[in-house]
């Protein structure tokens, strides 16, 4: 099947840095939710009540644009966006039913490898309630079970604390089957057809968070970053002025909640998704200097290793904090976090060593057959 018009096949560095860099965000936002004040406070709305900030360091940390380092929640409407940009190419080369087996395959190969790992850790590491822990570090203190084995391979129907992270894998392999409907699709960039598709991906997440449909509110956000192939391609001029603007768009529902004003969660996740369309847009174009920064080697590499990294981080972090016990005091955290770090590391490696490189492997195989 040949390309569509207005479609690109090439693979661009600087998304796959961005994935990376998002990725790494999200296990610092994890790691951080092992401390009990950052767990209790740094959820949207609980952050203070207005016009009471006080100096402190906990507060530096929460109300400052530090934020943006360990924001998990963007970072994921960024891999859904991306996800959402990224795979029109491939609905729109390969024929369907090669399209729907390898994508299968790609996601599920690594998914079968963390959760078996997690079960292993789970198994043959106590996992009890820690004195002290947050409140997210002891939702994981559970036992082994087959049935939550199973759900967390099959995760379509949800997960659960076997493997925190697996929640959005839900999305996304649900996505990767919808997006067949834009198969046929030609995106012929027009930047009127592109302000429309927006306006009704807005409209379907309100009308799905409205009527608390969960895939309804979303699938569109995917769709978000599919509609980025009618957009004209700009070279733009101060391209970092266009990715401050997508950041400050991706973080406005935190501000708001920092100091105590209250947005809708509709209203939090349209922002967040104009934000993240925004950002991919400007990551989309490999010649501007922002893209160019995150093709170099240490973002690439990050980018390969994002999706074996992002599936079986939770498990090890939370395994090390279980054995290590209670860190007492900042020095013993930093302690428990380098210890988490390289046993990740080492984790990350397992799972695309055994699970996502034979996968790519294969599937690379089957296309130039």
């Amino acid at each position: 099947m040949s390309m569509q018009p207005g479609l690109r096949s090439d693979r661009r560095a600087g998304l796959d840095g961005l994935r990376g860099i998002a990725a790494l965000i999200v296990v610092l936002h994890h790691s951080l939710l092992t401390l009990p004040w950052f767990a209790d406070r740094a959820n949207l709305g609980l952050l203070g009540p207005k016009n009471h900030f006080k100096l402190s360091v906990h507060n530096l940390f929460e109300y400052t644009p530090l934020h943006m380092f360990y924001g998990g929640t963007e970072a994921v409407m960024i891999f859904f966006v991306l996800s959402g940009y990224v795979l029109v190419n491939s609905v729109s080369r390969d024929p369907l039913a090669s399209y729907v087996r390898l994508r299968l395959l790609r996601l599920y190969a690594p998914i079968f490898v963390a959760v078996t790992l997690s079960g292993g850790l789970v198994l043959f590491f106590s996992r009890k309630a820690l004195v002290g822990g947050s409140w997210w570090m002891n939702s994981h203190a559970i036992k082994f079970t087959l049935a939550s084995y199973f759900k967390n391979m099959w995760v379509v129907d949800g997960s659960d604390w076997l493997d925190s992270s697996l929640w959005t894998m839900r999305y996304e392999i649900v996505f990767s089957m919808a997006v067949i409907v834009i198969a046929k699709i030609v995106f012929k960039q027009s930047f009127t057809t592109f302000t429309l598709v927006v306006i009704a991906i807005i409209a379907i997440i309100w009308l799905g968070m409205i009527y608390s449909l969960d895939l309804l509110g979303w699938l569109p956000v995917f769709f978000a970053g599919s509609a980025l192939h009618w957009l004209p391609e700009v070279r733009y001029k101060i391209p970092y002025l266009r990715l401050i603007s997508g950041v400050v768009v991706l973080f406005i529902p935190w501000c708001f909640a920092g100091f105590g004003y209250t947005v809708s969660p509709i209203g939090n996740r349209i922002l967040m998704t104009i934000g993240a369309t925004i950002i991919v847009d400007v990551f989309r174009q490999p010649s501007n200097t922002v893209s160019k920064l995150l093709s170099r080697k240490l973002p690439s590499t990050l980018g390969k290793y994002s999706y074996s990294l992002y599936l079986i981080h939770a498990p090890v972090l939370t395994t090390v904090w279980f054995v290590m016990g209670s860190p007492l005091g900042h020095t013993a955290w930093l302690l428990h976090f380098v210890a988490a770090l390289a046993c990740i590391a080492i984790a990350t490696a397992a799972v695309y060593q055994f699970g996502e490189k034979p996968s790519l492997r294969w599937i690379q195989s089957r296309k130039s057959n």
